[in-house]
């Protein structure tokens, strides 16, 4: 008989076995899994956008078609907290690339090379992301950012042992984490195990959330499955579609979109550069927060880093136009441009730089507040005016900088605000003044901004 026993205890031991072995299941990542997993994404994104048509409560729709596919190497990384906080990781990134279509207007993104290793850590309004080797464009983070981001998807998972038919619900910072919702108000997840079959767990999902983003209304629907493997205890397959609803904004504009996900994973044999333990040092630590400012490169050699509160809102073909968002609320617009440039080693004179001032705000213009040169420490020339005004009974501020370049290249920067905000502008229009640099023609600005 000892010959059963052996057998039985063979038996035992088989996939198929320990999946009748009962009918409870633990789904869980244990955070502490170092192994290297291989990730593979692929986007499809239809609806519209929405932009403003100048008048108040009126939009104009834009068709908009997007195909993108991401694949990436990601090791789990120690967390810097609890709940969101937890989750953060190493990525080295593959493949990168988008196809946009916005109303027959075709971009097409791809991630340089040099920046693809990338730390992505959980926070409560989203995965945030941010490269090891330089800042990237608020375009490369766009194109990076997807529904159902494969370090938010263990959040989904149940905190006890389940049965096929059990259900639960994620706690809401683990919704608004896959959402990537910015502020909730709402919020409504419960996921289901569905089915268990040759070691595959099968999850359903289902819910919806609302809140802002960019401070505008949103909506998000959000359906689909994840597929655990019981043998491995890992995520293996996620198929997501997410819905979005989302109101014109201050700095971004609005959605009416459906966004399907597919999504593929499975651990790798060569861990690649993720595995470098100098590397994974570097990552685990929380860096200062100018290494995740953000590069702005314009088409009149001009570069600057800035804070991701400052949005990119609009560019044409002689300004860029950033507005600062501090939770939620707009705090002040800032238009950069190029301008004349002079002989080397002169500048616009002050007293021209003003008369223009004034000449621009008209009747608006109350009083200049102040004009001063700012020291600077690399042969820049930089001059400061502050002036307030009233526009439809609103009291205004605005911050003016020539900046010159010992070449005789020129740029302006013009902040405007309610003057009630000036406190809470807290002197971040110097962050951009003091970032910015005159580059040559194709290149662009790597090193962390530095204070003048």
């Amino acid at each position: 008989m000892s010959w059963i026993f052996r057998f039985g205890v063979l038996v035992c031991l088989t996939p198929a076995a320990l999946l009748c072995a009962g009918d409870k299941y633990r789904l869980e990542e244990p955070a502490d899994d170092v192994r290297v997993f291989g990730v593979g994404m692929r986007i499809q994104v239809n609806g519209k956008l929405q932009i403003g048509a100048g008048e108040p409560g009126k939009v104009t729709p834009l068709a908009l078609d997007v195909t993108a596919a991401l694949s990436y190497r990601e090791r789990r990384l120690v967390g810097l907290g609890r709940d969101a906080l937890g989750l953060r990781s190493l990525r080295d990134y593959e493949i990168t690339q988008a196809s946009i279509d916005v109303s027959e207007q075709k971009t097409d993104l791809k991630l340089d090379d040099a920046l693809k290793l990338m730390v992505a850590q959980g926070r409560p309004e989203g995965v945030e992301l941010y490269s090891l080797s330089g800042p990237l464009t608020t375009q490369e983070l766009e194109l990076l950012h997807t529904p159902g981001d494969s370090l938010a998807l263990p959040a989904l998972l149940p905190d006890k042992e389940v049965a096929v038919g059990d259900s639960w619900s994620p706690p809401s910072w683990a919704a608004q984490l896959f959402a990537g919702v910015e502020a909730v108000t709402k919020s409504e997840l419960k996921c289901t195990l569905m089915s268990v079959e040759a070691s595959v767990a099968k999850i359903k999902f289902e819910g919806q959330l609302e809140g802002a983003t960019g401070g505008a209304p949103t909506k998000v629907g959000l359906t689909g499955t994840i597929d655990y493997d019981l043998m491995g205890k890992y995520i293996t397959a996620a198929e997501i579609t997410q819905t979005e609803q989302r109101s014109v904004g201050a700095v971004s504009p609005g959605l009416d979109i459906k966004a399907r996900v597919r999504l593929l994973r499975k651990p790798r044999q060569d861990d690649g550069r993720i595995g470098d333990q100098k590397t994974i040092t570097a990552a685990a630590t929380e860096p200062d927060p100018s290494a995740k400012f953000l590069r702005f490169d314009s088409p009149w050699n001009l570069s600057l880093l800035h804070s991701r509160n400052w949005r990119m809102f609009h560019q044409t073909e002689k300004v860029a136009i950033f507005r600062l968002i501090d939770q939620g609320a707009l705090i002040t617009q800032c238009n950069l441009s190029a301008i004349n440039n002079v002989k080397p080693g002169t500048h616009t004179s002050e007293e021209e730089f003003q008369s223009d001032i004034k000449s621009s705000l008209g009747e608006s213009l109350d009083k200049i507040e102040s004009a001063k040169v700012i020291p600077t420490k690399d042969g820049r020339f930089i001059f400061q005016v502050i002036a307030t005004g009233t526009v439809k009974e609103r009291k205004l501020t605005w911050l003016y900088y020539l900046v010159a370049d010992p070449s005789g290249r020129q740029a302006s920067l013009q902040f405007a605000l309610d003057s009630t905000l000036v406190s809470s502008l807290a002197n971040r229009d110097r962050e951009l003044v003091d970032s910015l640099r005159f580059v040559p023609a194709g290149s662009a600005l790597t090193p962390s901004p530095k204070k003048n």
